[in-house]
């Protein structure tokens, strides 16, 4: 007997800031940067983690929480806002 598997859309899971290679996470971005000298994260890009455990940008994470239903409307850019 052949097994199926369907492949799950990835979801996104967590705010994220990348910077030189490191991803700091939270819920939401505000979250995240209180936990750090003040200025610390100013040049990261601002994104999110998928339940894969990718950085993915704004753009990017417009499309995947459409795509899996966690937003109802498309967007260009997700906002952590967007998903709470």
């Amino acid at each position: 007997m052949r097994k199926t598997f369907i492949a799950m859309p990835l979801m996104i899971i967590k705010a994220a800031i990348i910077k030189d290679g490191t991803i700091y996470t939270g819920k939401r971005h505000g979250d995240i940067f209180p936990q750090f000298p003040l200025g610390f994260l100013r040049c990261g890009e601002q994104g999110f983690v998928t339940d894969k455990g990718k950085f993915v940008n704004r753009g990017q994470a417009a499309k995947i929480a459409y795509e899996c239903g966690q937003i109802p409307i498309k967007k260009s850019e997700l906002f952590s806002e967007d998903l709470y």
